[in-house]
């Protein structure tokens, strides 16, 4: 997982955000003002002088990989916000923020492969309702919370993988970690909001997730029990009270496309 390169990175990119040991979530509240603005493409020709004058198969595969979920993202939203009596007044304005979030780091990733000499992400069509399988998705506020925290929790894996397929490039992985850290707090807002419906959830992803997914969704989830990084098992770590639960909590495990494609085909058409 290179998770220690990946915590090195950050330390290399906001210092000041690192001044004394914090927990995970701390880090990620502290840098998270700072991750938006780095995705948006006004940055992108800073990222374009650093990187390659064109991006590897591997980058480029990272790339249409991250677009693949951002897109999806994107499509869900925007579906979402076509029912007006879908969301509640209170949380409209979060979701336009994420929704604009989302498109940012599309247009960055976008403009990225354009400079960079690669061919355009393919363009899907979706079915939210995953064949009838959630047929009331944009009908019932609880039903859309479940699906939208856990394409937000799939796109935080999957970015995680992103950002390890991108180690050998400084720009781009610099960019991936950014949008990856905007997005866990999307995540997390994501299940805030789920939580204030009265629903039994964690800020993050507590082993599998089982007591609050079912179904095709559960596949977002597998992996996530792990409570072992770097062949050290987490649990009870130096005698500390760790139980398997505050375990799993504590990584996000990444995803790769063998994991993410069959759990986004249920909800891609073409």
């Amino acid at each position: 997982m290179k998770l220690n390169h990946i915590l090195k990175d950050l330390q290399n990119t906001t210092p000041e955000s690192f001044e004394r040991t914090e927990h995970r979530r701390d880090i990620l509240k502290n840098l998270g003002v700072k991750m938006a603005a780095a995705a948006v493409p006004l940055f992108a020709s800073a990222a374009f002088n650093k990187a390659q004058a064109k991006t590897t198969d591997i980058l480029a595969e990272a790339i249409y990989y991250a677009l693949s979920i951002t897109n999806m993202q994107i499509a869900f939203y925007t579906e979402a916000m076509t029912h007006p009596a879908l969301i509640p007044a209170d949380a409209v304005a979060d979701f336009t923020k994420i929704l604009k979030d989302k498109k940012a780091h599309a247009a960055y990733w976008d403009n990225v492969l354009v400079n960079t000499g690669n061919a355009a992400a393919p363009v899907h069509t979706y079915d939210f309702t995953a064949k009838n399988a959630f047929p009331k998705v944009f009908t019932e506020y609880a039903d859309f919370l479940t699906l939208a925290h856990t394409l937000e929790d799939v796109g935080v894996r999957m970015y995680t993988q992103v950002v390890v397929n991108m180690v050998t490039n400084k720009a781009l992985r610099g960019d991936a970690i950014n949008i990856r850290c905007t997005m866990a707090r999307h995540a997390g807002h994501v299940r805030l909001l789920t939580r204030n419906q009265n629903i039994d959830i964690m800020p993050w992803i507590t082993g599998s997730d089982a007591n609050t997914i079912v179904g095709e969704l559960m596949q977002g989830y597998q992996g996530e029990e792990v409570t072992q990084q770097a062949q050290y098992s987490i649990v009870n770590i130096n005698g500390a009270a760790v139980s398997a639960k505050a375990a799993s909590q504590a990584f996000d495990e990444p995803m790769d496309h063998f994991a993410a494609e069959p759990f986004m085909a249920h909800f891609t058409k073409s």
